[in-house]
């Protein structure tokens, strides 16, 4: 038998071994949900996107939400009349400086455990689409110690894409347990909710230029780094399955290609909401955070895991 059909037989075995995996002792995922909110406004068409997520986070969790005009050198200021809409919030005195730097000290000083906040910053969605972030998430991305809801479209509304979930993985990540937790916190009744384990094809032609030098005469595709990847997930995929049982959510196991792994293409109806966990200081997982962020019209939860002193 060749060294490659050894491989084969040795993947198949794991993931059988793997699909039939026991819940056992693991336990399930304690769903974490805001308490303290930080709607930021930026004078820009999202803004009355950002103020309806705020309404919703309001209704379903009783949030304390608090409403800044982050917009930098700007006349009057929008968070008085903003924060009217949402039952119980209240307006913070704006701040001069970068809009990033307001944005990051008001988490700091009062507590924020999410931060609502429209991308790309200060500019029409419809008008910028995919073609970049903005300024101040690329500092949001490397600084924000607390989790990021970022609104996109319009059309994409928190309440509606509560309802289907996929959290998305694209390597091993000390902090997607947490983003597993914030993914079932926020998940609506009954809501559908996807692990999508995602190979990037940059990630897989460096592994397997890898692999290919260690072993030239195995063969090593696509679906042989899914499964594999699969397999180390393992635990992450018996605490969700318990989660979700346990919350009446439907939930899927996805091992996927980048090329077809979420978002969706920007004509693509279908609503839903993005979770992505990351570590700051991996430099693969602030490339596949920005780029999802970059190409989603869905809204975006970002869970930062270690974020360094500024």
């Amino acid at each position: 038998m060749s060294n490659s059909s050894e491989l084969d037989r040795d993947v198949d075995d794991a993931m059988r071994l793997f699909e039939r995996s026991r819940v056992g002792n693991t336990e399930a995922l304690t769903p974490i949900r805001p308490s303290r909110v930080l709607l930021v406004l930026d004078g820009s068409d999202q803004d009355e996107t950002s103020t309806r997520s705020a309404e919703v986070l309001r209704e379903r969790f009783d949030t304390e939400t608090l409403v800044i005009d982050a917009r930098q050198d700007a006349q009057g200021d929008l968070a008085v009349e903003q924060a009217k809409r949402v039952n119980g919030a209240r307006p913070l005195a704006r701040r001069s400086g970068d809009s990033f730097d307001v944005i990051l000290d008001t988490i700091h000083d009062h507590q924020i455990d999410l931060l609502v906040v429209p991308s790309p910053f200060g500019r029409s969605f419809e008008k910028v689409g995919t073609d970049s972030v903005g300024t101040v998430m690329d500092v949001l991305l490397a600084r924000c110690p607390v989790p990021i809801l970022v609104t996109r479209r319009s059309d994409q509304t928190l309440a509606v894409c509560c309802q289907r979930i996929s959290l998305l993985v694209g390597g091993e990540c000390d902090v997607e347990a947490r983003a597993a937790a914030w993914t079932f916190g926020l998940a609506a009744d009954a809501a559908e909710i996807s692990l999508n384990l995602v190979v990037e094809r940059e990630h897989f032609e460096n592994v397997r230029s890898i692999l290919e030098s260690l072993r030239p005469e195995e063969t090593f595709d696509t679906q042989t780094l899914s499964n594999a990847l699969a397999k180390t997930h393992q635990s992450l995929h018996a605490a969700m399955t318990k989660t979700a049982t346990a919350q009446g959510c439907r939930y899927h196991l996805m091992p996927q290609a980048g090329e077809v792994a979420p978002p969706n293409p920007l004509s693509d109806p279908q609503q839903q909401m993005l979770v992505l966990p990351l570590e700051v200081d991996d430099r693969f997982g602030q490339g596949f955070v920005s780029d999802r962020l970059r190409r989603s019209p869905h809204p975006v939860l970002i869970v930062p895991g270690h974020v360094p002193a500024s």
